[in-house]
């Protein structure tokens, strides 16, 4: 089974004023967010992938073999060697409990990609945790200011996505945003969706025919929360949760490879933590999650004892606690 990087090797030689972009192409530009671009590129710079990886040689990374991999041949093809890359940021805030990275693609043929990066440690996926319980979290609400930013300043067609949280900023940035109509097509790689009264709104149902999300077949982080839009079911080369791994999502020509149904394992445990995240009250969801992160992160350095002496609990927190702990580790490790 093909993958991206077979599908690079094909068609390398295709400009996007040959060809449009494609579901493929969407995603690579989402793979690009996960580079390590920050000693290489300033925020208002426009420089082109080729130029990026000319720059990203000369530094040690801390990139995974496979992302240099694709960096290299992305550099090399035709088809995205010229692509411009402005508008990069980075920020992580502990304070905050917020991350975000992001950049914006300047196609040759006037169109243009914004795209979103998934979650990057602790800080990430304890901000994801609070999904399940807030309206917005911080890096929505950073994600709908930068998209409006880029739609005030173009008349170009626009598209947007992100893999796994990514995919979520993505989706979040696009229906609060206050240019929708320069939108095209809105990508959701495997990311989560939104509590029930984001996905029942009038904006939200107003807006979803432009939004698509693709799951592989065992999918977990896709599968979380609500979501109501067109849904793209893909193979992958992986099993189980290593599927969320977009490296090895089936490509063929351009387009992913469609499969038939969900995994029962994976669908069952992303059910397993929607249901026991909904039966923690929302004013101890907080509490408790803070708490979780705090001892999958601290227990080594501090200590339990130490851990606790911060938290107050009555026995319903303890059991929720309780209950918790081993579905986020479980997922933690797969991920």
């Amino acid at each position: 089974m093909d993958t991206i990087q077979d599908y690079l090797k094909w068609r390398a030689d295709i400009s996007f004023l040959q060809e449009g972009l494609n579901e493929v192409d969407s995603l690579l530009f989402c793979a690009f967010t996960y580079f390590d671009l920050e000693k290489i590129i300033d925020y208002e710079e426009k420089v082109t992938i080729a130029k990026l990886y000319e720059r990203f040689l000369e530094f040690e990374t801390k990139d995974k073999k496979e992302e240099v991999e694709l960096f290299k041949i992305l550099s090399q093809s035709k088809r995205f060697q010229e692509v411009l890359v402005t508008l990069y940021f980075n920020e992580v805030s502990t304070e905050k409990e917020m991350q975000i990275a992001g950049m914006t693609f300047l196609l040759p043929n006037d169109t243009i990609f914004v795209a979103f990066k998934g979650t990057d440690g602790f800080v990430g996926w304890k901000e994801d945790f609070h999904l399940s319980y807030k309206k917005t979290i911080p890096s929505q609400i950073k994600a709908r200011e930068y998209l409006d930013f880029v739609l005030q300043h173009t008349k170009k067609k626009v598209f947007v996505g992100g893999h796994s949280k990514g995919g979520n900023l993505a989706l979040y940035a696009s229906i609060y945003c206050h240019h929708f109509e320069q939108i095209e097509r809105i990508f959701n790689f495997d990311g989560p969706g939104f509590l029930e009264e984001v996905v029942e709104s009038t904006l939200y149902q107003m807006r979803k025919n432009k939004m698509v999300t693709y799951l592989p077949k065992a999918s977990l982080v896709g599968n979380l929360f609500t979501k109501d839009m067109e849904t793209i079911l893909i193979k992958s080369k992986q099993f189980g949760l290593m599927e969320h791994d977009f490296y090895s999502w089936g490509v063929l020509n351009n387009h992913f490879i469609r499969a038939s149904v969900l995994n029962e394992e994976a669908k069952n445990l992303s059910n397993k933590l929607d249901k026991l995240i909904s039966s923690i009250p929302n004013q101890d969801k907080e509490k408790i999650i803070t708490f979780v992160f705090d001892l999958l992160e601290n227990v080594n350095k501090k200590g339990i004892k130490a851990i606790l002496s911060n938290y107050e609990f009555n026995l319903e927190d303890l059991l929720q606690i309780k209950s918790i702990i081993p579905v986020v580790i479980e997922i933690l490790k797969k991920l």
